[in-house]
């Protein structure tokens, strides 16, 4: 078979013309295809995390190319219809050069290798953000010239799917991403997170979730003191036998009407005999919270600073039990914290050591305290 049969009688300067564009057209067709599937899969959520944390360059590609992206339809139309205005217009160019059968294979291989498999994969490879920040301008012209027809039919996709909005994660992706990254590279490697990371920070998200109610501890199980109780030798050894430093304080009999949390260690200068209405070292106002209020709100009480130690009470007053920043913290960390008297099966303290023995009579004035004689001008006004 003769090559006449395959090409067409043309003269050289006609060939070197359609071979010229239909050469740009592969081009122009690849880079469209290219720039379509690169810059659609860049996600804006990932832009703005390097916007946030990149270095001074992934920050500068990531701004320019924002620019670009804020209208998803519009572009999305522009590269399609680009892509699609050089690919039809292939055939008829090479349809002037060989016949049919020569143009469909040429047309077909051509549009599927260097138009769609190679830019694609150069596209999206490892210098996917580096590119679309340097095609950013001709993207941009090329949204110009096409805009005409690109406009309408982005504001048709727009009306019918609505206008694209930036991907976010809800907790539970947050909470996969994050156990994702578990040791994802091993323990030889200083990347990704520690389980005990993991699990502090699943537990920083579901603090929204968690309400107070569920993690108090009852009023039953509670020490608590009355304003009535006498402070002496035997009170004191029975709080430092309790090992708690705060003691939630109430009013009479009445375990309802809390009035205040007596802090452990000031009662070292409190006035031996006397009732707790009655000592000079001030309660610290309770802090109410109600059953239903969330964890993370709690958190943010402790927050201020005004206690440590919040009373759980309903809207009619009714005590329920307290709360500490020791269980929100634990709730956060996902284990338990233990103190020294966690594990104690007993708290045996020499109460004795606290209190200094005296030899020699102490000066007047002095007050006898819990801790011993104490000289008056020690004391707090």
């Amino acid at each position: 078979m003769s090559d006449t049969e395959w090409v067409k009688d043309l003269p050289w300067n006609e060939y070197l013309i359609c071979s010229l564009v239909s050469f740009g057209l592969v081009c122009f067709a690849g880079l469209m295809s290219g720039l379509t599937v690169g810059l659609m899969s860049i996600s804006s959520l990932d832009l703005k995390i390097k916007l946030e944390t990149g270095t001074p360059i992934e920050k500068k590609y990531a701004r320019r190319v924002s620019s670009i992206l804020h209208d998803h339809h519009l572009l999305l139309v522009t590269l399609l219809v680009a892509n699609a205005a050089a690919m039809e217009s292939l055939p008829l160019f090479l349809d002037e050069m060989f016949t049919e059968i020569i143009t469909i294979v040429l047309s077909v291989s051509f549009v599927l290798i260097f138009g769609e498999v190679l830019p694609q994969a150069f596209c999206t490879g490892p210098d996917q953000l580096k590119i679309a920040y340097y095609m950013t301008p001709l993207v941009k012209i090329i949204v110009v010239i096409f805009f005409p027809v690109s406009y309408p039919i982005s504001k048709i996709l727009n009306w019918c799917f609505g206008k694209h909005r930036s991907y976010k994660l809800n907790n539970d992706d947050i909470k996969a991403l994050v156990s994702l990254h578990t040791n994802m590279y091993g323990s030889r490697h200083n990347l990704g997170l520690m389980k005990v990371q993991v699990k502090m920070i699943h537990g920083a998200i579901d603090l929204r979730y968690k309400l107070v109610k569920d993690h108090i501890i009852p009023l039953d199980k509670i020490y608590a003191m009355s304003t009535d109780t006498i402070i002496n030798k035997k009170t004191f050894r029975k709080l430092v036998k309790q090992g708690y430093s705060r003691v939630p304080v109430y009013q009479g009999n009445n375990r309802n009407a809390i009035v205040g949390i007596l802090l452990t260690k000031k009662l070292l200068v409190a006035e031996e005999g006397l009732p707790i209405s009655e000592i000079v070292v001030n309660l610290r106002e309770p802090m109410f919270v109600s059953p239903d209020s969330s964890m993370i709100q709690l958190l943010e009480k402790f927050k201020e600073g005004k206690s440590h130690l919040a009373v759980v009470r309903e809207d009619d007053g009714t005590v329920l039990g307290i709360i500490t920043l020791e269980d929100v913290l634990e709730e956060v960390m996902k284990f338990e914290i233990y103190d020294e008297g966690d594990y104690d099966e007993q708290a045996k303290l020499n109460t004795t050591s606290l209190i200094p023995p005296s030899k020699e009579k102490a000066p007047e004035p002095r007050r006898r305290t819990i801790a011993g004689s104490i000289d008056e001008s020690l004391l707090p006004p």
